[in-house]
């Protein structure tokens, strides 16, 4: 059940789900960042005994952007609502955008994070350029983003293969019907379910301000997740967080895009991951 509570910085809203003693706080990546938002592998984390903790990011659902305009201040809220839950710590996984969050508050609050799972995360601040940066602002500012984002859902309903075709162009850096051909009929109807429920309010432009601090004060085991043929995050996000946190633990991925659970490697990654929280 979604639920909002009130923070010095602003409103946050989040979700509780599963049951247990360990607390794993999830920052989902850019354009699927409200807390309701699809997490393939959440089903594993709570099958394994695990209670997830998901917030909105600032800017998605119905947390607002001024919670959180830049990452340490969103991260200052995210421990007022720990403070609130009575959570002393959590493990933190972040996907995509939501790397930096996680880094800011690994950074800010050591005594608050237990251990640290990026996945195919963004990490230094060299991202996004300036033609990047530019688009996102012409595409997914709030006026036009609903607009940019029923039109892609309509051309997923109509051309469902042909659009996924054109947006693996900017997820992979393998030729992408060879990332096509090496994906079942399921996970090719799994990535077409997870791509149509992308949104991105006013999130998105948050998350192109965000930096992610000084990786060095972070204290946290941290388990680096990245895809070699990532190529919406380059695989030197991953290279730099390895570089830069003192207890790292980099594990690259044959995974063929930047949707590493869509993959006949996924497995494999599952298993890291587990192994990773015991």
């Amino acid at each position: 059940m979604k639920q909002i509570i009130t923070t010095s910085k602003g409103n946050i809203e989040y979700q509780l789900e599963g049951k247990g003693k360990s607390v794993i706080l999830i920052l989902n990546g850019g354009h699927c960042s409200s807390c309701d938002s699809p997490i393939p592998f959440k089903q594993l984390l709570i099958n394994q005994g695990f209670q997830l903790l998901i917030p909105s990011r600032p800017g998605y659902g119905r947390t607002p952007s001024s919670t959180g305009k830049i990452s340490e201040q969103f991260t200052d809220a995210i421990v007022e609502l720990l403070d609130s839950l009575h959570i002393k710590k959590v493990i933190v996984i972040a996907i995509s955008a939501g790397g930096r969050t996680a880094l800011q508050l690994g950074g800010r609050h050591p005594k608050r994070v237990e251990k640290i799972i990026l996945q195919g995360a963004l990490t230094h601040n060299q991202w996004p350029d300036t033609r990047t940066r530019f688009g996102a602002y012409i595409i997914f500012n709030p006026v036009i983003e609903k607009s940019f984002w029923a039109f892609f859902r309509l051309m997923l309903r109509k051309y469902p293969l042909g659009t996924l075709k054109v947006m693996m162009r900017g997820l992979t850096n393998l030729p992408v019907n060879e990332v096509l051909e090496k994906m079942n009929k399921e996970q090719i109807n799994k990535t077409i379910e997870f791509l149509g429920k992308l949104q991105s309010g006013s999130g998105f432009l948050n998350d192109i301000q965000h930096r992610s601090g000084d990786l060095s004060r972070i204290q946290a085991p941290t388990l680096i997740i990245h895809s070699q043929h990532d190529g919406g995050n380059p695989i030197s996000h991953a290279n730099y967080a390895a570089k830069h946190i003192p207890n790292a633990e980099l594990f690259i991925t044959e995974a063929e895009s930047h949707l590493i659970w869509f993959s006949h490697h996924n497995d494999k990654i599952e298993q890291k991951i587990i192994e990773f929280l015991q």
